[in-house]
């Protein structure tokens, strides 16, 4: 089981008008429960080694050279976010001469105020200090509040890598990372939002380490593809960083 629990800190600055309008959106956002199933795992046997402490042999078990493995996710979102600024839909006002703005309220935001169903798959291929790794996840989403409907979102992401460090206690890594995202465009009152659907693509390096039960990442993305519907907000470059433990 694994619960995802964001705190969200966004902060902004967009055409109201003719005036500036800006200002800092934070707190929780919307919590997920996530069940991970293991469909298939398998190692191939492992290696051993013998050292010899006072004259006596001493049999050391090393880690298999080649596992596989792959699982399945199915989870539920909660609407715990606040989706009060969804409410700005229904007040837009369009002002002859004066800037448009991409950013709105469904843009800010912490939560979507509905139920969702998340559904994907995680894989993993390792041989020796070579891995390989993908995740793809896809949001069906539930009836909003407000009148707002987001859309379902399909997210992935996959690469190779290199272990630097291998050892039981601790692990040290490079990934090339490709990820992406479709998602199509919401609906406010039943119609389409237009400036709501992006289709893009990211590539980047991502640094892997743990220690016992705790692990850690830090990646860096650039833009390679970026297909919007209408005048939004979209990266430039992202940043992650995150940080696990296991009980």
């Amino acid at each position: 089981m694994q619960i995802n629990a964001p705190l969200i800190y966004r902060e902004f600055k967009r055409p109201e008008g003719f005036q500036i309008d800006r200002g800092t959106i934070s707190g929780l956002g919307d919590i997920s429960l996530l069940l991970k199933t293991v469909l298939f795992h398998y190692a191939l046997p492992a290696r051993r080694s013998f050292e010899f402490q006072d004259k006596n042999p001493i049999a050391i078990e090393h880690e298999p050279d080649f596992t596989v493995s792959a699982i399945l996710l199915t989870g539920i979102k909660f609407p715990t976010g606040d989706s009060s600024r969804l409410e700005e839909e229904f007040h837009e006002i369009e002002i002859p001469g004066a800037p448009e703005s991409g950013i709105h309220g469904h843009d800010l935001t912490p939560g979507t105020g509905s139920y969702d169903s998340i559904f994907g798959e995680q894989t993993s291929l390792r041989y020796k200090r070579v891995f390989f790794e993908t995740n793809v996840q896809f949001t069906l989403r539930g009836d909003g509040t407000h009148q707002y409907h987001f859309a379902n979102d399909l997210l992935w992401e996959g690469g190779p890598g290199y272990y630097f460090v291998r050892q039981r206690e601790a692990i040290f890594g490079l990934q090339f990372v490709a990820s992406g995202e479709y998602k199509d465009v919401d609906r406010f009152r039943g119609k389409k939002a237009a400036d709501t659907g992006i289709t893009s693509v990211f590539l980047g390096p991502r640094l892997v380490a743990s220690r016992g039960r705790w692990s850690a990442e830090v990646a860096a993305e650039l833009p390679v593809l970026t297909d919007n519907t209408a005048l939004q907000v979209v990266p430039d470059y992202r940043l992650h960083a995150g940080i696990s433990v296991q009980f």
